[in-house]
């Protein structure tokens, strides 16, 4: 039996992040990892995900090209395409391997399992830990009424890495994960169908920009299809017969399950802990990340806040400095944590959309500022998409940011620190913005909550 100050179960952004902060603060962290570093995000999700969404934007900007008075043609190798997405997966391995050992944190390649509250058997090794965070992360889930066989019905795991691509690929689910894989198929010349039980894609955004983003995909001749569920899947010879619920069928070489993810407890042995996950697999944690076992915290998509890489990593700096003793530590005001999709047009959205303000009973403002009356914008001939902002109608403080268009992804982040710090629209537009940006289509969109904006 080893005894060790602090046992990191997971290595991707929550338990990774997690160790070098530890490793800073003289807590001298094993990290337990069966897979990859990274994890999903680095090797499944974020990063092959925007590798291909980069390679799919550049093949339409060379497509675009004639817009700028150039003529060019472009065809497309779908195996180095792929390829660049497996590349950036491995050099972003290579740079946490690197961190690793630059702040001495040691890695235990095997899987972990819990034996008793404070120990955990990692291959041939058992640990006795004084602290544990648990950073598992989640799997794909399985459709309930068919299973995913990794041909003709495939999760977003092997939709980024298959060797060639389809004619026509179904989509169940218009999430996050669904409209970017939507937008890469669509665009390398897949007939695409997006399948949405909600009555729209994106359900979790503003509606105007669920709406902007619909119109969009429509342009590219994505069929959108929602409001109805997905009852069975028949495997044919040709692909995949999808009955779905209003009595329609959808017919397509393949089908992309994008359902949602769950947590990945399973094997953990978390009765030997002491810990009871929820029914859908799910760690109880407090506001700190703290499970009912004392010196055991779980941070990222094991425990129910937003599966999302940059949560995690803040939940496990979160969870590392209470461990170190550190002070004053406050809690995520997940309100302010932002969201990003990164199809194209991209998206990034943060605290309470329009809908939510008006259940709430909320006096407020909007703010709307298109894309196309930005001069840099309609410079580089991305007009499409605005910003839109909600004030309170009394203090001018925001309550909430949405934008889509190019670039939204970045400028979310002059809207994080401002909300955190509680700072008034009057207060933001007193920073001079700098011209020609996409950043004055912000400034204008608060100036427009105001009653005072110049440029519509």
């Amino acid at each position: 039996m080893e005894k060790v100050k602090l046992l990191i179960i997971g290595a991707g952004p929550g338990g990774y992040v997690a160790a070098i902060r530890a490793a800073q603060l003289g807590l001298e962290p094993v990290v337990i990892e069966r897979g990859f570093l990274g994890g999903t995000c680095l090797n499944r999700g974020c990063i092959p995900t925007k590798a291909l969404i980069s390679a799919a934007e550049t093949f339409n900007s060379i497509l675009g090209a004639e817009a700028f008075g150039i003529t060019a043609n472009a065809e497309f190798d779908w195996t180095k395409v792929d390829d660049h997405a497996k590349n950036a997966a491995s050099k972003n391995r290579m740079g946490i391997a690197y961190l690793f050992k630059k702040n001495n944190v040691r890695l235990v390649q095997a899987e972990a399992k819990f034996t008793s509250p404070h120990t955990v058997k990692a291959g041939e090794t058992e640990f006795d830990a004084e602290n544990i965070i648990i950073a598992t992360g989640s799997v794909v889930r399985d459709f309930p009424n068919f299973s995913i066989d990794n041909k003709k019905i495939i999760s977003s795991d092997q939709a980024l890495f298959q060797a060639k691509l389809p004619k026509s690929l179904a989509i169940i689910g218009g999430g996050v994960i669904g409209v970017e894989l939507g937008f890469v198929y669509r665009t390398f010349g897949v007939e695409v169908t997006i399948i949405e039980a909600m009555n729209t894609i994106i359900p979790m955004e503003d509606a105007d920009i669920s709406k902007e983003l619909t119109k969009e995909f429509k342009k590219k001749k994505i069929k959108i299809i929602t409001g109805t569920s997905v009852e069975k899947a028949d495997k044919t010879d040709e692909g995949v017969t999808l009955t779905l619920a209003n009595g329609n069928v959808v017919q397509a070489e393949q089908v992309l399950s994008c359902v949602g993810r769950s947590p990945n407890t399973a094997k953990l042995n978390l009765e030997a802990a002491g810990i009871t996950p929820d029914r859908r697999g799910f760690i109880p944690v407090d506001e700190f990340c703290r499970t009912n076992v004392k010196g055991i915290y779980a941070v990222g998509d094991v425990i129910f806040t937003p599966m999302l890489a940059h949560t995690a990593e803040h939940e496990g700096i979160l969870a590392v400095e209470q461990i170190a003793g550190m002070k004053d530590l406050k809690p995520i005001n997940y309100l302010y944590n932002p969201a990003c999709i990164y199809c194209t047009p991209s998206i990034a959205s943060m605290g309470l959309k329009e809908a939510q303000a008006a259940e709430k009973g909320l006096k407020f403002k909007v703010g709307k500022f298109p894309f196309s009356a930005n001069g840099k914008a309609v410079a580089s001939n991305h007009t499409t998409g605005f910003v839109k902002v909600i004030i309170d109608e009394e203090s001018h403080k925001l309550l909430g940011v949405h934008i889509i268009g190019n670039g939204a992804t970045d400028l979310i982040s002059e809207f994080i620190p401002a909300m955190n710090a509680g700072l008034t629209a009057e207060e933001i537009v007193e920073s001079i913005h700098p011209h020609p940006t996409l950043s004055e289509a912000s400034l204008e969109a608060l100036l427009g909550a105001l009653g005072r904006a110049i440029h519509i």
